[in-house]
Parts: structure tokens; sequence; C-alpha cells
């Protein structure tokens, strides 16, 4: 899967392909890492790893120097985690708040970033400064995929990044909605036992991608974007 692909209606380049991206929250570096490095042979969009993580900005680095692709960094709040980051090597990033200074200093360094949104006026403006995609977030608390939908009618060239108690199983439906990605915590990981056994995570993630319907479902939109009808992605009645 590419981590990068134009939407047909902006012309902002994007964070990611559509898709799951999996979020690193954890308070272990090292558990960071072996995850990481489990998701790389995966079709997840993205590899966000939070700035609550010890040491995120050397979990990043670490990542990157492997080779490890569509690597990101999430919960940024301030413009010196951005430059940190950045430097690391991160591909993209994640605020959990609309801060225009922090998307300037993004747009500036030509990394894309996903600044969390609640409001229509909040994503509006995001879009405006530049962000690549608007992050609406607490998803779960404000509706789940029927406010995506409903959002997207008057906003139909926004790229919505659902966040927030989002779980693997609900992901499709976010999808279908019109969501661009959805980004899930624990659920993509496996038993505590195979945590740091990088081909365990690595089968147990792209076994319940596929079992969830995400693979299909997203596998789906790309070919009807690509197919000349227009349509970037299903949308449920």
């Amino acid at each position: 899967m590419s981590s990068l692909l134009q939407s047909e209606t902006v012309d902002r380049p994007a964070a990611t392909a559509r898709g799951v991206i999996a979020v690193l929250r954890t308070d272990s570096p090292q558990t960071a890492l072996a995850l990481g490095r489990g998701f790389a042979p995966t079709s997840l969009a993205g590899i966000e790893v939070t700035m609550t993580v010890p040491d995120a900005v050397t979990v990043i680095a670490t990542l990157v120097a492997e080779g490890v692709q569509r690597v990101g960094a999430g919960t940024v709040r301030t413009l010196a985690q951005v430059d940190a980051c950045v430097e690391a090597g991160a591909s993209f990033i994640v605020s959990p708040h609309l801060d225009p200074a922090l998307v300037g200093r993004c747009v500036q360094l030509g990394v894309p970033v996903v600044p969390g949104t609640m409001t229509p006026s909040e994503m509006v403006r995001a879009m405006e400064l530049g962000a690549a995609a608007v992050k609406v977030f607490p998803i779960s608390a404000i509706g789940g995929h029927v406010t995506v939908k409903t959002l997207l009618e008057p906003l139909p060239d926004a790229r919505i990044v659902v966040s927030g108690e989002v779980t693997l199983a609900e992901a499709p439906a976010y999808f279908a909605a019109g969501a661009w990605a959805a980004c899930v915590g624990r659920s993509l990981w496996p038993p505590q036992m195979a945590l740091h056994d990088q081909s365990a995570v690595c089968d147990h993630v792209q076994q319940a991608l596929d079992a969830s319907g995400c693979t299909a479902v997203i596998s789906a939109i790309q070919t009807a974007a690509n197919d000349g009808t227009g349509k970037a992605w299903p949308v449920s009645s």
C-alpha cells in the first residue's frame, strides 16, 4: 500500500494512504519498537508513535533508521516536538488539537499534519491552514460513523481521520461512511506473549485487518477511486 495517496477533490498531499493507522501508546519504548517493527510489513496505512511514549522521538528515529516506512508522530503539542519529530524522520504529524502555529510549522517543513478537530468550523480552519487531513476526536463521543457521513455532506473535500476509542471491528463502518483513515490502538496488539516476536506481531495484525473486513473495504475504495467514476469511496445509506 502506498504511503501517499492523492485525493480526487483537493490538492493537499495526504498524510497516509486510506486505511488503519496503528497508534502506539505505551509506557514502554521497547514495546513500541517491537510493535513498530512487527507492523512494518503489514497493510497498515500508518504507524503513529505518540509523544506519551517514553523517549518517543528516539523510537521514531530508530524505526526510521531501520527502514520502517510510514512512521509518524502523534499527540504532538508543541513546536519543539514538531521540530524534533521531523528531524527524527517522522513522515506525518498528528496533534490532539488545532493550533495554527503548529500547523504552520509543519506546512513550512513540508510534513503532512493532521490536527485534532471537533466542529465544522475547526475542520474548515485546519484545511485553510494547509492541514493534510483533519482528525475528528473523540469520534466515539460525538456520534461515530453517522457523524462522519453527516460532516462530509457539506464538506466533501475533507479527509477525515477518526480517533478516540475506535476498534478494528468498527473501522469498516467508518470507511463506508467516508472516513479517510481510522486510528486504532490496543485492539491491534497481539497477546502479551507475542509482543516481541516480529513475525507473530505481523501475522496477528494482518490477519486481524483481513478478518475485520478492513482490507476488503479499503481495496474496494481504492478501486472505485481509480476506475474513472470519480467516486472516492462508497457512502453507506
